[in-house]
């Protein structure tokens, strides 16, 4: 555990900051536990003074909560938790998103639409620009996207992205614009049309969870 402490800090110690860096937390409750589990990390929070996000599985996944908030310089341990736990795991994660703007999308909203990708061989690169990509796509089209994420350490993981949205008609609902308008947002993003965004995608994927959390007030 030591050397694993040691290389975690030597991590920190190498980026500018010119990225927000995460330290995100996946947890299973043990049978029966949920509800124990849920005030534990809520009163976290409260510990964390309130840098902390928590999310509630919906659909999807197989963790019931999902945990974010800013890896620092300091010491970094995973939660400590007393509910009986089945599963948990910590890693760091960064993004060009900064703590503040993705504390106030989620503080804002109450459904939170999670992607994580495992990339397919030598096609790392390409995923984080499709990713990209698909983001000036929904721009295009009046919507806000996702916040990109990629991990630094500790988890196979290539990407994730979280969208966040009001509720869930917002997230199934598209916005009220002409079949014209969303072929050219597409095809300004880069893609060949609209229909082919899903098809471009999964040629760089060799897995991909897509998952529906919610808000834990």
């Amino acid at each position: 555990m030591k050397n694993i402490y040691i290389l975690i800090m030597l991590l920190l110690s190498h980026f500018s900051y010119a990225d927000d860096l995460y330290q995100v937390t996946m947890l299973r409750a043990a049978p029966g536990s949920l509800l124990a589990l849920l005030d534990e990390t809520k009163k976290l929070r409260s510990d964390l003074k309130d840098e902390l996000v928590i999310m509630r599985h919906s659909q999807g996944d197989h963790w019931d909560l999902l945990l974010m908030r800013p890896a620092k310089k300091e010491a970094m341990e995973r939660p400590k938790l007393s509910t009986p736990i089945a599963f948990q795991h910590s890693f760091l994660s960064q993004s060009t998103t900064t703590w503040k703007d993705f504390k106030k999308s989620a503080d804002e909203n109450g459904l939170y639409h999670i992607e994580m990708f495992h990339s397919a061989a030598g096609k790392y690169t390409a995923l984080v620009n499709q990713r990209k990509m698909e983001n000036a796509y929904y721009q295009g089209t009046n919507r806000a996207g996702n916040m990109i994420f990629t991990t630094v350490f500790g988890n196979d993981m290539d990407v994730f992205t979280v969208g966040f949205y009001s509720d869930m008609k917002a997230f199934a609902t598209d916005p009220d614009l002409s079949d014209e308008l969303y072929a050219k947002a597409a095809t300004d993003a880069g893609f060949e049309s609209r229909s082919s965004i899903g098809l471009y995608l999964r040629q760089f994927l060799s897995t991909h969870f897509d998952t529906l959390a919610t808000k834990v007030p």
